[in-house]
């Protein structure tokens, strides 16, 4: 019985780690990411994007096409014609993507990884800070570098959107040992110079902060969706089994206190 109990309670942790995000590297904490499984506008948004941008390297081999599409509640026509790439691809198959390996490892050193359980690896917060940290950095061989992983082998593929995004420095204030700001004599706060921020330089890019954060959500929000495509029906028949658990006890302890009355 001991043995059954702990058992449980592991892969209770376990699987309470796996949801948290991983440390963001030299970004720090991870911007907050709150998915949105029922608002299909944004899922099929963050499909399109995902297909356009990303299908061309990576792989969601545990999908498959119509699944996708029943769930987006994309016709299969439409899905067909314009989101699945392939003269052979029939909507039954699985989405292994359309780079071979071999190719794929002449290119980049190392085949792109499959992106079907990547927010569940890593965390919703991981992905979509990731895919906003890109900066140009001329060491690397593709002029970019991220602050969330350092030396990623992966080009910013949404650079056009985002624009030039580069590391800048800036003024900060000093912290007291007591935890407040050290200021001068006059009152003005002491500041000093930090560098490692990132900057986008403005109009170098197709799309504003506002709107190309909003990109990456939607592509996020499809690549959470697509680790665990049954998330929004798990929550939603959780809150039923809540109910039913809150209407159950209630009848039960009325019972119990009908009961009670023959002992007293």
């Amino acid at each position: 019985m001991k043995l059954v109990i702990l058992s449980f309670f592991f892969l209770f942790s376990l699987g309470a780690s796996s949801a948290e995000s991983a440390p963001c590297g030299n970004y720090g904490e991870c911007d907050e990411f709150a998915p949105q499984l029922n608002n299909l506008e944004s899922l099929q948004l963050g499909a399109v994007t995902f297909m356009n941008n990303c299908y061309g390297c990576h792989s969601l081999k545990y999908s498959r096409w119509n699944r996708i599409a029943k769930d987006l509640e994309i016709p299969e026509e439409i899905f067909a014609s314009n989101l699945v790439y392939g003269q052979t691809v029939k909507l039954g198959d699985t989405m292994n993507g359309s780079m071979k390996k071999e190719v794929a490892e002449t290119w980049f050193g190392i085949s792109p990884p499959d992106l079907t359980l990547v927010t569940r690896l890593h965390g919703s917060d991981w992905v979509y800070t990731y895919l906003k940290t890109f900066y140009e950095d001329s060491s690397k061989p593709y002029g970019v570098n991220n602050m969330v992983y350092p030396g990623a082998a992966m080009p910013n593929v949404l650079a056009s959107m985002q624009g030039q995004q580069i590391l800048s420095c800036k003024q900060v204030p000093i912290i007291a040992s007591n935890g407040g700001v050290k200021r001068d004599s006059s009152g003005n706060n002491i500041t000093e110079e930090k560098c490692g921020y990132l900057k986008t330089i403005p109009g170098s890019g197709t799309l504003s902060t506002e709107e190309f954060d909003e990109v990456i959500y939607n592509l996020v929000n499809f690549m959470t969706y697509v680790g665990e495509p049954s998330r929004a029906d798990r929550e939603r028949i959780g809150w039923y089994v809540i109910l039913f658990f809150i209407i159950f006890t209630s009848f039960a302890y009325l019972l119990f206190k009908e009961y009670q009355k023959d002992y007293h």
